[in-house]
């Protein structure tokens, strides 16, 4: 903190940040619980490892680490899965159920607001993690940047492109994909994909606000590409 104001910044923002989450969690904002929990875990990791050429960080980090677990394991979380387990229940076969109509059950059961957030956290950190990857790479050489731009070019097709012809990696952990509005058993197009991707990157966490006001849970980037989530019970890739 005494080397300039960007540290004091730093910190500031980070306090800010778990705080906002905090104030959430308090609000049983599970979604805001899962963030908070994993944020605070990855960066104890962070902390821990700093923690070998800087001690006093060993400590912060340890903290960091087993609070984020004991956030993630409090008694809300375990309401939230029993409540999502319910989905799954619905997805079974029942008595006096029609084979058709099991099925629509099965593959197009929409999918809560928090699966989603993790599917997007994962994909968030697999783009992050590759961008680190390429940085080391090239290290010192003087294409550096020129190869650190290509990549994020490259990079940002991921989502666009994975979606509209299979999964991202984000999406199959979480049973999760997307499908057309009208027959959410097709993959919507290309053009669809970029547009759900283009509106989703513009309007950030804002896009996801009409997910409670529509039976189908459908998000603004949903409704401007034409698409819907539907959790997959059984896969049909």
């Amino acid at each position: 903190m005494v080397e300039g104001d960007g540290d004091v910044l730093g910190i500031t923002a980070k306090t800010v940040f778990f705080l906002l989450f905090i104030l959430l969690f308090s609000k049983k904002l599970v979604w805001a619980k899962w963030i908070l929990s994993v944020t605070m875990i990855l960066y104890g990791i962070l902390s821990f490892l700093i923690g070998f050429e800087f001690p006093v960080f060993l400590i912060v980090g340890l903290c960091e680490i087993f609070f984020g677990v004991y956030i993630h394991k409090s008694k809300a979380l375990a309401v939230f899965r029993e409540q999502d387990s319910v989905i799954e229940d619905i997805a079974q076969p029942s008595e006096g159920v029609s084979n058709d109509a099991i099925e629509v059950v099965r593959q197009h059961v929409y999918p809560l607001l928090l699966r989603r957030v993790q599917a997007l956290f994962i994909d968030g950190m697999l783009i992050l993690l590759a961008m680190i990857v390429i940085m080391l790479m090239t290290e010192g050489s003087e294409l550096q940047a020129s190869i650190m731009i290509a990549s994020a070019a490259l990079l940002s097709n991921y989502e666009p492109l994975l979606t509209a012809y299979s999964r991202t990696p984000g999406q199959r952990v979480m049973k999760i994909r997307v499908g057309r509005y009208n027959n959410p058993s097709e993959r919507i197009s290309v053009l669809n994909a970029y547009v759900r991707w283009l509106v989703k990157g513009l309007l950030g966490w804002i896009s996801f606000i009409t997910i409670h006001f529509n039976p189908e849970r459908r998000a603004i980037h949903d409704l401007a590409g034409d698409s819907v989530m539907v959790r997959e019970v059984q896969s049909v890739d």
